[in-house]
């Protein structure tokens, strides 16, 4: 018996695997493979920093959904209200921050201070002017009146009081451990003044082989 061999070309046959969520769209949604979850959350620990957007609201969004530490997919743990006073006099801005939570890790803290002042209100170039006009002679009061022409911003004087004490603190206990420069043979002048309308007078002391000064008293 002779056969015949075809030679015709078939048409290729595509095979798709469907799931009954594609006819009962009523149904939950399939749960995301084990295998695309890992795949997320290996991609997440491999970043370094979080990703923060302002939307439209005014709020501070954390764009990742897994924690970087762990790879436990973030819970969202409500807002934080904020006050921000921006720099060079720009005013007041509100926003809210969107806090989210790790189960294993505990509540996310990005850096927000490319947005937000890290800690407070104020941006932290005023602080650092605040210590500079410290630095340079200038009392609170004077700060605060200062700030206020320049900026029309009030500050409290309690807060600048602790915005240099912020520095202060751990200055003060680098110095209790730094050795005097003193070689033993001190100098010094007398030299009288009025403040107040009553005469005072300083002592200037002076190490005269390594030319240290202390700090002058007046009496």
């Amino acid at each position: 018996m002779l056969t015949t061999k075809l030679s015709e070309k078939f048409a290729p046959i595509k095979i798709e695997q469907t799931t009954l969520y594609k006819f009962c769209p009523d149904l939950p949604e399939p749960k995301t493979r084990d295998l695309l979850v890992q795949l997320s959350k290996k991609e997440a620990i491999s970043n370094d920093s979080y990703t923060l957007s302002i939307e439209a609201s005014n709020t501070i969004e954390i764009q990742e959904t897994h924690c970087f530490e762990c790879g436990t997919r973030l819970k969202k743990n409500g807002f934080n209200d904020r006050i921000a006073i921006l720099d060079e006099g720009l005013g007041r801005y509100e926003f809210r921050i969107h806090r989210k939570h790790c189960r294993n890790c505990g509540e996310i803290t990005p850096d927000y201070s490319k947005l937000a002042p890290k800690y407070g209100n104020y941006h932290e170039n005023y602080k650092r002017r605040a210590r500079q006009h410290y630095m340079e002679g200038l009392m609170p009061s004077q700060i605060k009146r200062a700030f206020k022409i320049d900026f029309g911003i009030d500050i409290s004087k309690s807060s600048i009081i602790n915005w240099v004490n912020e520095v202060a603190k751990p200055l003060r206990e680098m110095l209790k451990n730094t050795p005097v420069p003193s070689s033993g043979h001190w100098g010094y002048d007398e030299i009288h003044m009025r403040i107040g309308g009553e005469k005072m007078y300083t002592i200037d002391t002076v190490d005269v082989n390594t030319r240290f000064i202390p700090v002058a008293k007046i009496s």
